[in-house]
Parts: C-alpha cells; sequence; structure tokens
C-alpha cells in the first residue's frame, strides 16, 4: 500500500500536480498528516526494529529469579514490580511477554482436572506448602512452612507461616483463618496430613485431635480421596501464588520481615483477578462472609493458642528456661506463647509467630533491631547505630565478666567458692535453688558431704549431675560412697567421677560397705559363688575390677 502511495506521490510530483492529502488518505486509510510525511520523503517503518525492550537492564535479575526453583513469572513480576515501580516494569502481559521471547524459563507444562464449586460458606479447603528454603541478606538459611487455607466459593486466602507441622501448627492457622475470615465455613477439607489424617487404618481417618476441634468451631472434616488432585484443586493452584516470595532470596534481614512478606503475598492474591471467576477474592468474600458460621467463645479459642503464656517485660523480654529473650517492644505487657525446636526458641502472639532465636546459656538475649525499638527517641538518630551496637558489646562483655570460674581445689575453701563452683554446671540452678531452702544443719551436711570427694574429681558435669540425685536422697550424707560405687559400676570407656588416686583413696575407706553391698549384688543377680567381673578398659583411668564372689578380697591394688 505504502508503495502505491508513493508511486502515486512521484507521479503527481512530473506532472507538476499539488497532492490532495485528505484525499489520498481516504484512498489508501491513512491520516493525512501520514500521507504528507510519505511526500516529504519517509520511508516508513523498518519491518525489523532494532530498538530494545526497557526490561533489557533487568534482564540479569529477571533471569536470576526465574532460576530459582519452583518460582512463578507472576512471582518475580510482583517482585520487580514492588522493587522498582510500574513506570520502569511496566504490564504483565509484556512482562510475561519479554520472558518468553528471550526464553529466560522453560515454558510449565500443565495437567487439567474436572471442575466443581462450592455454595458460598460451605468448604474451606486446606494444605502445606511445604519447606521452603530462603536466605537473607546476611546468608542466614530459614526453612519455613506456609497453611494454606483458602475458601472455596471466592478463593478467599489465609497464609500462616510455620516453623513446624505438628497439630498445634494446624490448629493455630485455622484459627488465624477463622479469625480472618470472620466465621467458620460448614466442611474443611484436608490433604493427608499426618496430624489431621491417621492413614495407619483402611478407611483413614480424622485424628482424635483435628475431630475434637471440627467438635469445638462446629466445621466437618473431610479429607481429599487418594490420587484425586481435583478435591483440592483450587488450594493446590493457589499455592503457585506462595512461590512468589522466593523471589525475595536475599532481599529480606529477619524472620519478621518474612512474616511480612507472606502477609503482602496473602494480600496481593486476595485482591488480584482470579482465572476461574474472573473477579477478585476479595469482591465474592464481602459476599461469602455472610454466610460463615460464627466463632466460639474466647475460652475455647484460648486453649488452643496460649496453652503456655509468657508475659513480656517492661525491657521487652520474656523468660524462657531461665534465660530472657526479646520481642518486639510494642508487646510489652501482653502475653506470648513459646516453643522450642532444633535448639531454636519460636515466640507467638496471638497465634503468629513474631520472632525466632536461637536458644543458649545467655542471660539476656536481644535482637538488635528490638533494641533499636526500645532506644527510639531516648538517643538522637544520628547517633543510634553507634550508640547500640556499643550497648549490646557491652552487655556481653558483662556477660562474660559474670562468668565465674572456681576448681575444685578452691570450692572447698568456703561455702561461696562451693556455690560458684556448682553454678558453673547446668545442673548448679537446681542444686543452689534448693540449697537456699534447707536449714543451717541441712547446708553443713550438704556442704561436708561434697567437700569429702571435690579433691579427686575427674568429671565435673558428671559429678555435679550425681550431687543433684545425692541431695534429694540423703542431702550428700553418702556422696563419696555413691561415687565410688557409680564408677565400680560404670561401663567400658565412659567417663569416671573419680581420679584414680581419688578412687583409690575413698574405695578403701568404703570397702567393708562396698563387699556387703557388692555380694548382695551378686545374690539378687544370681551370681552368687560365680566370678564376674566389672570393668574399665579406659586406659587413663585405673583398672576397677570387681569381682562379685565373696571368696575374692576388693582389694584393687592387689587387682592391678
Amino acid at each position: 500500500m505504502k508503495n502505491n502511495l508513493k508511486g502515486e506521490l512521484a507521479v503527481m510530483d512530473s506532472l507538476d500536480i499539488k497532492p490532495n492529502y485528505a484525499a489520498l488518505g481516504r484512498k489508501y486509510g491513512m491520516d493525512w498528516r501520514t500521507v504528507k510525511k510519505y511526500h516529504n520523503g519517509y520511508e516508513g517503518r523498518s519491518d525489523k526494529r532494532n530498538k530494545g525492550s526497557k526490561l533489557d537492564e533487568y534482564r540479569n535479575e529477571i533471569k536470576d529469579k526465574l532460576a530459582i526453583k519452583r518460582i512463578t513469572v507472576q512471582g518475580v513480576y510482583q517482585f520487580m514490580l514492588k522493587k522498582y515501580g510500574v513506570n520502569r516494569i511496566g504490564s504483565y502481559s509484556n512482562f510475561n511477554r519479554y520472558v518468553t521471547v528471550n526464553k529466560l524459563k522453560p515454558k510449565a507444562r500443565t495437567q487439567g482436572h474436572p471442575r466443581f464449586e462450592k455454595n458460598p460458606g460451605e468448604q474451606a479447603q486446606v494444605d502445606w506448602k511445604e519447606d521452603i528454603s530462603i536466605t537473607n541478606i546476611y546468608g542466614e538459611k530459614f526453612v519455613i512452612n506456609v497453611l494454606h487455607t483458602t475458601l472455596k466459593y471466592s478463593r478467599y486466602a489465609h497464609l500462616e507461616m510455620t516453623a513446624q507441622k505438628r497439630f498445634d501448627d494446624v490448629a493455630r492457622g485455622l484459627i488465624n483463618s477463622f479469625r480472618k475470615f470472620g466465621g467458620v465455613p460448614k466442611e474443611l477439607l484436608f490433604d493427608n496430613m499426618a496430624t489431621v489424617s491417621n492413614t495407619n487404618v483402611t478407611p483413614k481417618k480424622p485424628t482424635d485431635s483435628i475431630m475434637q476441634m471440627a467438635k469445638d468451631f462446629g466445621f466437618k472434616v473431610r479429607l481429599c480421596k487418594a490420587r484425586s488432585p481435583q478435591t483440592k484443586g483450587t488450594v493446590e493452584a493457589r499455592n503457585k501464588i506462595i512461590d512468589w516470595v522466593r523471589a525475595y532470596e536475599g532481599e529480606f534481614e529477619t524472620i519478621e520481615e518474612l512474616e511480612v512478606l507472606i502477609s503482602a503475598v496473602n494480600k496481593d492474591m486476595n485482591i488480584s483477578i482470579n482465572q476461574e471467576t474472573k473477579m477478585s477474592p476479595t469482591a465474592l468474600f464481602y459476599k461469602e462472609k455472610e454466610y460463615l458460621k460464627p466463632l466460639p467463645h474466647k475460652s475455647i479459642i484460648d486453649t488452643y493458642l496460649t496453652p503456655n503464656r509468657y508475659r513480656v517485660s517492661s525491657e521487652a523480654l520474656i523468660r524462657f528456661n531461665g534465660n530472657r529473650y526479646s520481642v518486639d517492644p510494642k508487646l510489652i505487657g501482653e502475653e506470648v506463647t513459646a516453643d522450642y525446636l532444633d535448639n531454636k526458641l519460636y515466640i507467638y502472639y496471638n497465634g503468629k509467630l513474631v520472632t525466632i532465636h536461637a536458644l543458649n546459656n545467655n542471660p539476656v538475649n536481644y535482637k538488635k533491631h528490638h533494641y533499636e525499638q526500645l532506644m527510639k527517641g531516648r538517643i538522637n538518630d544520628a547517633d543510634m547505630e553507634t550508640v547500640i551496637t556499643g550497648n549490646l558489646k557491652m552487655m556481653d562483655r558483662l556477660l562474660d565478666s559474670r562468668k565465674v570460674t572456681v576448681t575444685e581445689k578452691e570450692a572447698v575453701k568456703s561455702e561461696e567458692a562451693l556455690i560458684a563452683y556448682i553454678n558453673q554446671s547446668d545442673y548448679g540452678r537446681w542444686i543452689i535453688n534448693n540449697y537456699a531452702h534447707l536449714s543451717d544443719t541441712d547446708k553443713r551436711t550438704f556442704r561436708k558431704g561434697i567437700n569429702e570427694v571435690l579433691p579427686y574429681i575427674a568429671d565435673r558435669e558428671l559429678f555435679i549431675s550425681h550431687i543433684k540425685y545425692s541431695m534429694k536422697s540423703d542431702m550428700c550424707r553418702n556422696l563419696a560412697y555413691d561415687c565410688v560405687m557409680e564408677d565400680c559400676m560404670h561401663m567400658d570407656n565412659s567417663p569416671s567421677i573419680l581420679r584414680k588416686d581419688g578412687f583409690e583413696f575413698l574405695y578403701d575407706k568404703y570397702k567393708d560397705k562396698i563387699y556387703k553391698d557388692m555380694e548382695q549384688m551378686a545374690k539378687d543377680w544370681g551370681l552368687d559363688g560365680q566370678k564376674e567381673v566389672i570393668h574399665s578398659e579406659n586406659s587413663n583411668e585405673p583398672d576397677r575390677s570387681i569381682s562379685l564372689t565373696a571368696e575374692l578380697p576388693f582389694d584393687t591394688a592387689k587387682e592391678d
């Protein structure tokens, strides 16, 4: 067409005829201004455009994010949108076309399944998005799970981040979803969760725990059929959206930030138009919420959410196993719950995970950002980093300076030295707390029994742990004898409480009593008159061979 126009314009020029641009535009289906451009020498657009995309500068970042396992194009798009803005990233259709044209991600294969629907308030589907591994900017690796509860009718969903997958985590996630929904659906459809489904029986049945919760909250339990993914297709299809959070690999600092990111993903998935319903889940939920059953009384909810409560102090700390751990200062005065797994402490508020601490022996454990919140308004922002870093380092130094090291030789010199010696062990707290409530007479008996053994100790932790049991039985009156007997009976290569010289000295002192007790043991074990020997083969310890026969003397020197 453009060649015909250019040819006609050339003929007019040769005949010195002034072109009628408007008439030519109507003839060739163009704007008159375009005709004029051709008359002035315009050649038209090139068939091959060399203009690059505005996404080219982000190509490598997009490619890196798409390389993350199980990430989706939509997930990367949402991440880029929040990071750079819509003016720089553009629409999703353009973004998806860019990914496809440049072959940045292989095309995913999907498998179809039959579709079914439910009436408003009739069903919610529940499933795990398991073992999501994600690393923060410091290289710290977090492995989290997300309990996903979706209302079938509206597709309105709740995401609950958890560290574990026990029934307590399922219950907490369900209750938080009911709170978000403002009510309870008539039935819950579960995947084959071990905490919900007892698969050891045929046919499989719900566990007692979930049935009790169903009774308390008024919903019916329905289990997915094996090899029938269509029964829970709604929640499985939307589980892919949770993978959006994978794009934040290396982009966050704390577990609290990760919780916020998951909440943001949850909000986006509830607002975005659903491809099946062609409506926003939030819009349909506006109707569905009217059909949900009311929540039970708060007292019932509390039995599931707050079995063990900890009050947050004015220093934003809770006490757990004798040590204190920080939470966000906005929770001061509130009650939180705590749980531990794999040497980590998980702290929850109103059923939501708010922070994670590594368990240790430090009396006080502050997260830097928690301490920063406490200090806001007390110092200038310009000095904040310097003061906080200095204070936390000073606190660590003070905690280190409070660690007292006392030897066995020093411990016999005074009551204070003995208490300091015992305090070095994890068992020491129980012993000292009980010692504090003894009468003066019992305290003297206790110290006398310990001081008899102290000069001969080979393993301090083993000794102090033995004090705990001897204290319960007779206030350590027979602690020395107990330690000798313990070493007599210890297994090959196991540690001994006493050094060689200590064992020989105390053994000689108590050998008559040892003889009688061992003889009685021989009778009790049916070994009377037999030569049965219990000994140690630890090369660093003496041979503590002891015969269970009445004929052999208990003389360790001769036994050696």
